[in-house]
């Protein structure tokens, strides 16, 4: 009797121990899980910092654009490229680095920055005029973390319009586009934020 009740026990005892090292491994993987949703939260909130300091690059420029001339703006626009302007690689005609001179203090001029992680945005101003803001850039001319601004002036609207939504645009009325975008260099075309407006002269 005891053989047979030992060789019954047998399959009791490893099926107890295989319970143990699955429990084991899927508390690993909860752990490692854990892990990486904490590395990915604080990474989230880095980033949502720094999205707003990329957004002010933006907002700061339009601010600047509202209070000058809109002549000036006018006599620079171009004809609407056939490629969608944010679909335009970085660098690339007809997109120019923002021609603002920079000062110090005021980030609404200037095309390079650099955004700390808290969100505070720093002009560049030792960086050479139309530096171009592409990866080939060599890192001593322009460091892998700094911020660009491009700008681009089309016009007529961003894009046309149905005819009866033309109908609404007054007579004579001169209307161009103002596309301002900012990323990293490096960055892809997906990653860089962009803000068109209207103006009508």
């Amino acid at each position: 009797m005891s053989p047979l009740s030992s060789s019954r026990r047998a399959p009791a005892r490893g099926s107890g121990l295989l319970e143990v090292l699955i429990s084991m491994s899927i508390l690993a993987l909860a752990a490692v899980g854990a892990v990486m949703g904490m590395v990915a939260a604080t990474r989230d909130v880095k980033d949502g910092q720094v999205l707003q300091g990329r957004r002010m690059l933006l907002e700061s420029r339009i601010q600047r654009l509202w209070l000058g001339s809109k002549a000036e703006l006018l006599s620079n626009a171009v004809n609407r490229p056939a490629l969608f302007p944010p679909d335009i690689a970085f660098g690339t005609a007809p997109w120019v680095l923002d021609p603002s001179p920079p000062v110090a203090a005021d980030v609404g001029t200037g095309a390079y920055f650099r955004v700390l992680p808290t969100g505070q945005v720093e002009p560049l101003t030792s960086v050479p005029v139309n530096t171009p803001c592409i990866a080939s850039t060599p890192d001593a001319v322009l460091p892998k973390d700094v911020y660009c601004r491009e700008i681009l002036v089309t016009k007529g609207l961003p894009k046309d319009l149905p005819p009866a939504s033309a109908a609404l645009v007054p007579a004579g009325a001169q209307p161009f586009t103002v596309w301002t975008r900012v990323f990293r260099k490096g960055d892809s075309l997906e990653r860089a934020l962009i803000h068109s407006e209207v103006f009508v002269q």
